[in-house]
């Protein structure tokens, strides 16, 4: 009897081993927060890159704008014509002052079209996906690769149409007339000449 006994128990107790290794593991939590690499969206997105695109575009043209403007004061220097030398001089300082700030504000510009296309995405995956927020992984010291969604997030903005409008223009407005400018000489009205009074009448002396 106490043989079939300990039979028993060891048997109860192998099955009671194989059932708890059949037993399901407990899953690992979900992220809950994204993490994105910005910079490689920036850099690899099809939005970003043609972001890239207009403003290096933008920036040739006006390069080729003061390179012409460079040839034209060479070649009045070369003349030795100091008046078109000096005009050209202070036509092209107020073209680099002008082409900067129309680059910077279209830098601006493509950077604002850029960020709302991102924001957009990352607000769709967040919603979709359950997620308390989603942050970039250059504030982050350390984060758990499972919480990286960069290449989810490129393929959403891969799919938008970004419109940048066209380019700005480069053509400067002419430059006001300085302060101390001489005023220019208006035609002189000719006098009119007066006309010599009528003589008075000769009267005849009166009869003595």
């Amino acid at each position: 009897m106490n043989k079939h006994l300990a039979s028993a128990a060891v048997i109860v107790s192998l099955l009671a081993l194989l059932g708890g290794c059949n037993e399901e593991q407990p899953q690992k939590p979900a992220p809950q927060f994204g993490v994105v690499q910005l910079s490689k969206l920036y850099q690899d997105s099809n939005l970003g890159k043609a972001g890239m695109e207009r403003l290096n575009d933008l920036q040739n043209k006006a390069m080729g704008t003061l390179k012409g403007l460079q040839d034209e004061l060479e070649k009045a220097r070369a003349a030795k014509d100091e008046a078109a030398a000096g005009k050209l001089e202070k036509d092209l300082q107020a073209h680099v002052y002008f082409l900067q700030n129309v680059v910077k504000q279209d830098q601006e510009h493509v950077s604002n079209v850029v960020q709302t296309e991102l924001t957009k995405a990352f607000d769709k995956y967040r919603e979709e996906h359950g997620l308390l927020g989603v942050f970039p992984s250059e504030a982050l010291v350390s984060v758990s690769p499972a919480a990286d969604i960069t290449a989810a997030i490129q393929t959403l903005v891969d799919q938008a149409k970004p419109d940048f409008g066209p380019l700005p223009s480069l053509e400067m407005p002419p430059l006001p007339e300085p302060a101390n400018a001489e005023p220019a000489e208006t035609p002189q009205e000719t006098p009119l000449k007066e006309e010599p009074a009528p003589a008075a009448p000769e009267t005849s002396a009166p009869a003595k």
